[in-house]
């Protein structure tokens, strides 16, 4: 992760929402750090699919960890985060609907995200995801 910001916090989102005691899917990761030219605060919840990711699973368990991302935000900055859900799969996307569009959408707080997606184990795929 040498090209995201040093000055970053990442929670193990499984762990958090067990000592929680929430039972609902949830994403492996949740990244926050400040963006190095925007100087705006960027939660991206990251899901980690080595297999073949389910549509339906992979949007649930990022919505279920943004709307989290908002509930551990203070009130004072909530609407001043910029959300970047991300994907990285290892063997494809299975879609709901094959023959439909082929993007990855969530909708939280009344805001239609798109879902940044990736390969596993690629170098750099963080960065490319989040700076493009």
């Amino acid at each position: 992760m040498t090209e995201i910001p040093s000055k970053r916090v990442v929670i193990n989102l499984e762990h958090e929402f067990d000592l929680r005691k929430r039972t609902e899917k949830r994403c492996d990761r949740l990244l926050f750090f400040i963006h190095p030219t925007e100087e705006k605060l960027i939660a991206a919840p990251i899901e980690l699919k080595s297999g073949k990711a389910s549509e339906s699973d992979v949007t649930e368990k990022l919505k279920n960890s943004l709307n989290f991302t908002a509930q551990i935000a203070p009130v004072s900055i909530r609407a001043q985060i910029v959300y970047i859900p991300i994907l990285f799969e290892g063997r494809g996307v299975k879609w709901t609907n094959p023959k439909g569009v082929k993007q990855l959408k969530v909708s939280v707080h009344g805001k239609r995200l798109q879902i940044l997606t990736g390969r596993c184990g690629r170098s750099r795929n963080l960065a490319r995801a989040l700076f493009g």
